[in-house]
Parts: structure tokens; sequence; C-alpha cells
């Protein structure tokens, strides 16, 4: 948006690339990164007195826009607050109201001015319930235009050709990591004990994540990550936008995640979707193995990735991938400038 007026001032809520980009920052966004019916509840305090400082400070600044970027259970409370004070909110990287709670699309469709979508069958879906979504593109199908060096990690690590590299990426919140990353060295130990496949495992550590117990012999990077994806033979990847970067990087998965007994009860009640992962929800069907909660064991994960090293699986992955470049295909180029100036329409 500075590119179109560089005259525009940004205040609010980022992390430290919103913040170098020239965002005035009112909270870090490392401050609310919590997942979680019960773990929000635990934190609640703390999101109640960042979002009042928030509702505060808008209301005295006064902006002409408030850019909402997905976060619903925090930016659809602060949109009906918007609208009481009657600044006008574009929403960019909506709610998945169509996986729960759809009731919620009535209130993005009463309080927001702009609904910006970035998946393929938003669009579609929002239409059906008679609400008007503008979309842009995928931000990630920029992947599709990169060159990668697909021998970066064996010559940089030395590590041999007759090695799997297999990518670990246990999640970019704290509150996942610490569920998934002892699975993680579970399934390390469990490959190199019992897997006919020599491994060379990596991690690929998020931002502001600092992981300890890190075994000896295993390949921490924490930059240059689409570079390191684009070198496994296979990935084990935590749910979320990892899932998607990761399948666009051709590279094969297995999904995993863990929550709390109580939130994965619920989720499971609330939920209105067969899939977890961004890849088998816009192919519509079970693309990548998804190992969630008591089936997340490290011999269920050696034995899917293990299948995505033979013949038939390598084969499926293809296939499933053809199909997935198909469904994310679009006409916008870039969807960051395409979504710039729909704001600023």
């Amino acid at each position: 948006m500075k590119t179109i007026n560089p005259d525009l001032s940004f205040y609010g809520i980022g992390g430290d690339k919103m913040i170098q980009a020239g965002l005035n920052k009112v909270e870090h966004i490392k401050n609310m990164n919590v997942i979680g019916l019960f773990e929000v509840l635990k934190h609640y305090p703390r999101i109640k007195k960042i979002f009042n400082k928030t509702v505060r400070f808008i209301n005295e600044l006064k902006p002409n826009k408030v850019i909402l970027i997905d976060y619903p259970g925090f930016n659809i409370r602060l949109a009906k607050k918007m609208k009481k004070l009657g600044i006008p909110v574009s929403y960019f990287i909506l709610p998945q109201v169509w996986a729960w709670n759809s009731s919620r699309a009535k209130d993005l469709q009463q309080t927001c001015e702009q609904l910006i979508s970035i998946i393929p069958f938003e669009k579609e879906w929002f239409s059906n319930q008679q609400i008007d979504v503008h979309f842009v593109g995928h931000p990630l199908t920029s992947i599709l235009k990169q060159k990668f060096d697909s021998g970066f990690l064996h010559k940089r690590y030395e590590i041999g050709q007759d090695k799997k590299i297999i990518a670990l990426l246990p999640g970019s919140r704290t509150s996942e990591v610490k569920k998934h990353w002892p699975v993680f060295l579970k399934t390390i130990k469990a490959f190199n004990a019992s897997s006919n496949h020599k491994i060379q495992p990596i991690l690929i550590q998020a931002p502001n994540i600092k992981i300890e117990n890190i075994p000896e012999g295993l390949v921490v990077i924490d930059k240059n990550h689409y570079e390191a994806l684009s070198c496994a033979d296979a990935a084990i990847v935590c749910s979320g936008t990892a899932t998607l970067e990761t399948a666009l990087l051709n590279c094969p998965m297995v999904v995993c995640y863990k929550l709390s007994s109580l939130t994965w009860f619920f989720a499971k009640k609330m939920s209105l979707v067969k899939h977890l992962s961004l890849v088998n929800l816009i192919t519509e069907k079970e693309a990548v193995k998804e190992l969630l909660q008591k089936n997340m064991t490290a011999t269920n994960i050696v034995n899917e990735v293990n299948y995505l090293f033979s013949n038939e699986g390598k084969n499926a992955w293809a296939e499933n991938y053809g199909l997935l470049l198909k469904k994310m295909k679009s006409e916008t180029t870039n969807p960051y400038h395409n979504a710039a100036k729909h704001i600023l329409q």
C-alpha cells in the first residue's frame, strides 16, 4: 500500500517484518500467539488487556480505515467495535467460517466493508451465503516462480546422497512445539532403529521460536526455509500454512497436530469439514496423510513417511501435486498488490 501511496501511515499489531516495513507498533504479535480454546482461556486476561488497549488507541487515533488480518477470535470482536465507532473495516485473510461456526459469516458481512480472500474455494462458499468476497489469489503461489538449488543442503552440510532428508516443522507457536517436538524426537529414534532408509533430519525452525533438546547430528535451519524444503525427500509438518508451503515446494509430507484433550473434543464437535490441512481442503481429498491427536505417534509417522518413499507413494504424491497446482491456479499475478489496490479503491 505504501508503494501505491507513500503518504500512508500504519499503526497496529504486527510482527518484526511488518514493523520493518513501517508499522508503528501498538503491540507485538508474539504476545498473542496462543491457539486452542482452553489455551486461550488461560491467557484471556492478557489478550483482553491488549484488546481494550487496541480499541482505546483506535478510538483516539480515528483512522480512515482499519485493516484486519486473520486472527478471528480477536478480530471479529474488533470489527464489531469498529462498526459501533463508524470506522470502515477491510478484512484480509478471512476467518475459516466454512470450517466451524458458520454463523460468523453474517458477523463479517454486517461489520466489514470489504472481505478479501486468498483461498480458492472461499469465494464460491461465501457467494452461496449471499456474501460478496473479493478473491486476490494466494500469496504462496509466488513460490512456484522461484528457483531453488536442489543440492543446497547436501553441499552446505555435507549430507551424503545415500541419505533421505526429512524436514521437521513442529509449529510456529510455543504451545504447538511443546506438544509436537517430543513426538518428533521419538520419530527420529524410531527411524534410526527400524527404517530401511538412512535419514538426515533437518529442523525448520520458525521465527520467534527457540527449540531446546536438539539431538546431535540434527541440522537446524532458521533461514532459507524454502530452499531447505525444496531439497527434502519428505517432511513431517504441523498443520497450518506450512503444509501449503511444503506442498507447493513439491515436498511430500505427513501432517501432524495435537491439541489438549478438551480442546480437541470441542473442535471435533464444532468442525464442519472432513480435513484439517489446507492442502486437503483445497484439493477436496486426502492428498496428504493427517495424523491427529492420538494417531500422532512415532510408529505411525515412520510408516507414513516410508510409504512416501515407495514407488506407490511417489506416484500418488505426483498426482496430488498436479491437482493442487490446478486448484491454486489464479489469474492474479501479485495477491498482495491486488489486495492493496482493492483496499485503497
